[in-house]
């Protein structure tokens, strides 16, 4: 299986910027990949900006033991850069 890896910003409900990683099934389109995106920003209308940053035949290795499970599972994984968040201006 091949997997995409994208590489997101959204604004999220308080205005805070994530930073975060979608990995996908390879070749889900990019509308499903920025819808994934404004769920986890649990905002109302969020920005999001995604960008395809690579395509692999293995998981990428900073993804936790239950974020490689759900990629399997549900077809994606979220994961988040840090829990760092800067206002939106």
């Amino acid at each position: 299986m091949m997997f995409d890896s994208y590489d997101t910003y959204a604004t999220g409900r308080d205005g805070e910027i994530l930073h975060f990683d979608i990995v996908v099934a390879a070749g889900t389109p990019k509308p499903v990949v920025e819808m994934l995106a404004a769920k986890y920003a649990e905002s109302q209308s969020p920005e999001v900006e995604t960008e395809l940053v690579s395509r692999t035949s293995t998981l990428p290795a900073e993804l936790a033991m239950d974020q490689r499970a759900a990629v399997k599972q549900h077809g994606f994984a979220i994961a988040s850069y840090s829990d760092r968040r800067r206002m939106a201006a």
